[in-house]
Formats: structure tokens, sequence, C-alpha cells
């Protein structure tokens, strides 16, 4: 097996298919996943919780409630363009013994999803990289943070689900104008991304 970094999900291609990178040296692995992913795993990549539990974060309440630890993620198979994962859950006795292991099929979208959200180790192994892997430089001309670019602008493409910021105007806001929102509780005046 291959410990990888997630790099976050992007979108790759013109038809903006959202595509989670996963890398391990000079290689990278791209599977396709649904947007509802991609957001997901764009929100634990960047450390960011919702207001009120998303369907990965209930997955993680669930097994905490049964006194399980998500240990691992792993993609272990490729097949007929289908990526293969399962959880490695480690649950424990009340007195904090280790009851079981438990091995439990997941998507690899749900399964990363759920990866980010606790800083667990994603593996994958070694023939699905072999077989689905790329080299790292097929994304140099792309912005993709953490991957050496070929083109020199400085400009980085955000994780999916992020929007750009538009362009400032060159005359700049009204000094008596506010972007704050009072009826928002929300709105602190200012945004983290």
């Amino acid at each position: 097996m291959i410990e990888v970094k997630v790099l976050g999900a992007f979108a790759l291609d013109e038809g903006n298919a959202p595509t989670v990178l996963l890398q391990a040296g000079d290689r990278v692995l791209p599977i396709s996943v649904g947007p509802f992913e991609a957001a997901a795993i764009s929100f634990g990549v960047r450390g960011q919780k919702p207001l009120r539990p998303m369907t990965h974060d209930l997955v993680l309440n669930i097994l905490a409630g049964l006194r399980g630890t998500l240990k691992s993620v792993t993609v272990y198979k490729f097949e007929e363009g289908t990526f293969f994962a399962y959880l490695t859950v480690e649950q424990v006795d009340a007195a904090g013994q280790v009851e079981q292991v438990l091995r439990i099929d997941t998507r690899p979208s749900d399964g990363i999803a759920i990866a980010v959200r606790t800083g667990c180790p994603v593996a994958v192994a070694e023939e699905v990289f072999a077989a689905a892997g790329q080299d790292i430089g097929v994304l140099s001309n792309m912005d993709i943070p953490g991957v050496p670019r070929d083109r020199g602008d400085g400009e980085e493409e955000p994780p999916y689900g992020e929007e750009e910021e538009p362009p400032a105007e060159e005359s700049g806001p009204d000094p008596g104008e506010s972007d704050e929102d009072p009826d928002d509780p929300y709105d602190e005046g200012e945004e983290e991304f």
C-alpha cells in the first residue's frame, strides 16, 4: 500500500466534472467524484465545519457512539474504470480494549470525505497506482496547489466548491458603504475560505 496526500477536489476538464487528486511523490491518482462528495472533501481539506452535520460527519458521530475510530481508508481495486475502497474501523469495549477491527466497503469519494475530517491515512494499492496513476507532470499546466507549475502567473485554481473572488474595482468601494449584513447572524464582516 502507498500512503497518499489528498490534494483536494478540482474541476479538471471543460465539463467541470469534479476530480479528487491523491498524490504520492511524483505520481497522482485522479478519481472522478460527484459534486456533493467533492464539496464535502473540499470542506474537510480546508478544515471547515458545517453548522449542522453533513452525511460524512454523521458517519463519524455514529462511529464515535459505537466506540469506533476510523483508522484508515484504502483504495484497493480499480476494475473496468471503477475504484473500490474500504474503511478500517477499530472498535473498543467500555474498558478501552480493542474489541474488533472492521473492514467496511465504501466508495472512495465517501471514504476520502470521512478521512479528511479525521486526518487518518489514505492509502492506495500499488496495483491501482500502476493501473490508473499518472505522472504529476500531467497537471503542470493546471493551477493545482501543491503541484509544480510550468506557468509563472502565480494564480491558483480554488478547490471545487470554492468560488474565485471577483476582480477588485479600480475606483474601490465607497468609504461610507459596508458589506456587512446587519440581519445575517453569521456575517462578521470578514470571509474565510
